[in-house]
């Protein structure tokens, strides 16, 4: 596994062990063993750690080893963070619904299928340093299956799955699964035709002077481009971490991150979180300075507004 799925392991046993504290010291290798990691991956960790800014050490051995840590507010954000999505059913069916499309992607053979149980070996198994369950991987393979993403194929001792077409698609994007289901529609949601003694229009009407009369009726509204809503999600969820926010703030602004990317791809709705996303970024550029994130929060400002203009 990699060592990012190390890290998030790690941070949940600290959140522990310091009791929520930052003047809390704590002992690297007591860390490991409650997360029940390897010593051999120590030093990997809390290198990252301190690299993320999530731990900050309190000296060292002769041998470079770090002899004792402690959470910094990074940290301490982060860990309350994995510990609040770790716990929500939603994100852990959200999550599942999107790695394991990719998973079956990435490892079915040509014109087979790979077999669920492998899926339990892959890193994609753990989720926000804790693991699923099989309730929960076979319930999103149910649902998968239904919305057409995957092809399950169940025999005595084997459940085998594979990507349908579509799955393959979306495995290939860059999208969340309901954005990509958003934008994968027989018919765009952005046009809407009621009509009754009238002509027809097919296609885009960007920009094109309609008329009506009597009953007949053409409205367009403009939804917002997948692939640009995606990239904002991701500029947000870098930036997040950067920023000196009193706790509840930290709260709100990841609730807000994730209601975006739920609810983002509606042009209105998606106006309204960005504007609440805005305040908090806003409010917190002297903090991401202090921090040297200040071009990414700015960045991170200046998609948000053309997106949501």
């Amino acid at each position: 596994m990699t060592t990012e799925v190390y890290v998030e392991q790690f941070l949940l046993c600290a959140l522990d062990a310091s009791g929520g504290s930052l003047n809390e010291f704590l002992a690297p290798e007591a860390i490991m063993e409650s997360a029940q990691l390897g010593a051999a991956e120590q030093d990997a960790v809390v290198s990252s750690l301190i690299a993320q800014r999530y731990v900050s050490s309190q000296g060292e051995r002769a041998d470079g080893s770090v002899d004792l840590i402690r959470l910094t507010a990074n940290g301490l954000k982060q860990a309350r963070h994995l510990r609040r999505i770790s716990q929500s059913r939603a994100e852990r069916d959200i999550y599942l619904h999107n790695a394991l499309v990719r998973w079956a992607y990435e490892h079915t053979p040509p014109a087979g299928s790979v077999s669920l149980q492998e899926f339990a070996g892959n890193e994609r198994w753990w989720f926000a340093g804790t693991q699923v369950t099989w309730d929960e991987v076979e319930a999103a393979v149910g649902f998968l299956e239904a919305e057409r993403l995957l092809v399950v194929e169940r025999t005595v001792g084997r459940i085998g799955v594979r990507p349908t077409p579509l799955g393959i698609r979306f495995a290939q994007s860059d999208m969340t699964l309901r954005t990509f289901m958003t934008t994968h529609q027989p018919q765009s949601p952005g046009v809407t035709n009621n009509f009754s003694d009238s002509i027809v229009v097919h296609g885009s009407v960007s920009g094109s002077a309609l008329a009506t009369a009597g009953n007949n009726t053409q409205s367009v509204t403009h939804g917002v481009d997948a692939h640009a809503l995606a990239s904002l999600i991701t500029q947000l969820r870098q930036v997040a971490p950067t920023l000196q926010l009193p706790e509840d703030n930290v709260h709100d602004l990841s609730e807000e991150i994730d209601t975006l990317e739920r609810e983002g791809d509606d042009l209105g709705r998606g106006r309204r979180i960005w504007r609440n996303i805005k305040l908090i970024l806003t409010a917190a550029i002297t903090s991401a300075a202090a921090a040297g994130s200040e071009q990414a929060v700015q960045a991170a400002i200046t998609a948000g507004s053309q997106l949501f203009s």
